[in-house]
């Protein structure tokens, strides 16, 4: 493609751009739907986890402790990546390529894989050491006990980061290549590895550090699924790397000047489970459960829809960045914005209205008791409100880093934390509880994504604003048909005259089914009176995933 090119963007649904030529399907649909279809395996597996653990621990100080265990890890995860090799490497080795230079692609790949190794070791090796005074500090409202159980677990989960961190930069290379079948698989396999953990594992310590068979589950899934199976799907596409320390390489340089700003854009904002975790640990024994119970529930739509298509898009906007065709960057942009809004926004009401069955169905079970059921269902409600931006700013986020720009997503980022961990700290002095600590994680990511929309439409001289908006409407007038079916038909289920107490996750599933289905129904059909594209884009992705599911079984 020339740099002069007109040709519309990529899009399933064949309508017009702003300049009134047809958009074209090509294989964004395709790559989302498999995208969608791994992912789903991944939050289903991840459900399951968080089933088995709440069924075999409950919600209490082995718990807390569990959780707390991987605040240091996703600490260095967050600050110092959280996905930025893999927005950084895929619009860097994807203009190289384009140019001709893969042996210049692939050099850079291996300066900054050896530099990871190196840097990355020796920085885990210190935490390693200091382990117990950084489980003290980040968890401050701990009591000895369960900082002591913490610090083992966080000494085992310490070294499945740096599987972590170079298995970004080989998905990032496969993502380039526009192959995601094999990073799709990496999340799976470490969920596999916990759940493993948690039945087998658990069995051969005694039960008051029984917590401990989940974490070395962890750690074998991490190895598996984000390093070996990305190692060998590299190797496959013919990538050579060879160990080499050339940091003042000039295409290294290039990687180097992008990924502090894009680690602080993509990170900061993502620190919000450290500090959630970290005022959490202020309130009673079981909340900092609860509060990631319901953050872990959250982000099963936001994985499954958001960063599915904001990573199968990706590669595209990359390629169209590196051909300057901004005119189909903006179409593109606008199109899977709608179609995220389209499908994240219900996704939100349906967890708000139908909290209490979900959690009852999901979590309930053995040690995790009713009361744990309410606590939790309170905390995903406020949380589940924010799931349109955070889902909305991950596409954003790579929009700008298609473009080469790491500036304006990295002082958001920053900014946004600020106000976040000030609305944090304001829970906790006045002793608000919990549930505020997931009002103000909903409200700065919604901050957050405002801030990126503007600034990238300024940045692309416009982002079809008028399309989008219409669209938004269109989404909240069918959520709105969508919250009033389920409220009323799961309000009329427990207003009947029977035992709830008796069979509860029968009686959830009567709830969810019957609730959750009439309220998609009711969404449906007035998407569809509404004339809304976007609800045959849905449809399309729903039957790729399904059937998408279906072939990633088989190849397993």
């Amino acid at each position: 493609m020339s740099s002069s090119t007109s040709t519309p963007p990529d899009s399933p649904s064949g309508e017009k751009t702003e300049g009134g030529g047809d958009v074209k399907p090509t294989g964004i649909a395709k790559a989302t739907g498999l995208m969608m279809a791994a992912v789903l395996l991944s939050r289903v597996l991840g459900v399951v986890r968080d089933a088995i653990i709440s069924h075999y621990f409950g919600r209490g100080a082995q718990t807390d402790a569990y959780n707390a265990a991987f605040t240091v890890p996703d600490l260095l995860w967050n600050l110092l990546q959280s996905g930025a090799l893999a927005s950084t490497i895929v619009p860097i080795i994807t203009e190289y390529r384009q140019q001709g230079k893969a042996k210049t692609a692939d050099k850079v790949v291996s300066i900054v894989a050896t530099t990871i190794f190196v840097f990355i070791g020796l920085l885990i090796v210190v935490m390693e050491i200091f382990a117990p005074a950084l489980t003290r500090m980040l968890n401050p409202g701990f009591d000895v006990s369960r900082v002591a159980m913490s610090v083992p677990l966080t000494r085992v989960l310490l070294p499945a980061q740096l599987f972590f961190f170079l298995g970004g930069l080989l998905m990032g290379v496969m993502y380039s290549r526009k192959q995601f079948l094999i990073p799709a698989f990496g999340p799976v396999i470490y969920n596999a590895g916990i759940i493993f953990g948690a039945v087998v594992l658990r069995v051969f310590f005694p039960p008051a550090i029984a917590i401990q068979g989940l974490v070395w589950g962890a750690l074998a899934g991490a190895f598996i699924g984000n390093l070996l199976l990305p190692s060998i799907g590299v190797a496959r596409l013919g990538v050579k790397l060879t160990p080499s320390l050339e940091v003042l390489h000039p295409a290294a340089v290039k990687v180097w000047k992008m990924l502090l700003p894009i680690g602080l854009g993509v990170g900061l904002p993502s620190i919000d489970q450290v500090v959630n975790k970290y005022f959490a640990s202020f309130f009673g024994t079981g909340d900092t459960t609860a509060l990631m119970n319901a953050y872990r529930l959250m982000l099963l739509p936001i994985g499954v829809f958001a960063q599915s298509m904001a990573i199968a898009v990706f590669p595209t906007l990359s390629s169209q960045a590196a051909d300057k065709d901004y005119k189909s960057m903006r179409a593109t942009l606008n199109h899977s914005l709608r179609n995220i809004l389209f499908l994240t926004v219900p996704a939100s009401a349906i967890i708000c209205v139908l909290a209490v069955p979900i959690i009852t169905f999901l979590l309930q079970s053995g040690q995790y008791k009713p009361h744990d059921t309410e606590v939790t269902a309170s905390v995903l409600r406020y949380l589940a409100l924010g799931i349109f931006a955070w889902s909305c700013s991950s596409l954003l986020t790579r929009g700008f880093y298609a473009i080469q720009n790491s500036k304006v997503p990295a002082i958001s980022g920053a900014a946004v934390s600020v106000i976040f961990i000030l609305m944090n700290w304001l829970v906790v002095h006045f002793n608000m509880g919990i549930i505020w600590l997931a009002i103000s994680t909903s409200l700065s990511a919604a901050i957050h994504c405002t801030a990126l929309l503007i600034l990238l439409a300024i940045r692309l001289q416009g982002i079809q604003r008028a399309r989008l908006i219409v669209s938004a409407m269109k989404t909240l007038v069918a959520t709105a048909a969508l919250s009033v079916v389920a409220y009323a038909v799961n309000f009329g289920i427990y207003r009947m005259p029977f035992d709830f107490n008796h069979e509860p996750k029968m009686w959830a599933i009567v709830s969810l089914v019957a609730a959750g289905g009439l309220g998609l129904a009711a969404f449906y059909f007035v998407a569809r009176a509404l004339k809304m594209p976007e609800l045959e884009m849905g449809v399309n992705m729903v039957t790729s995933k399904l059937g998408g599911v279906k072939k990633l079984l088989k190849k397993k």
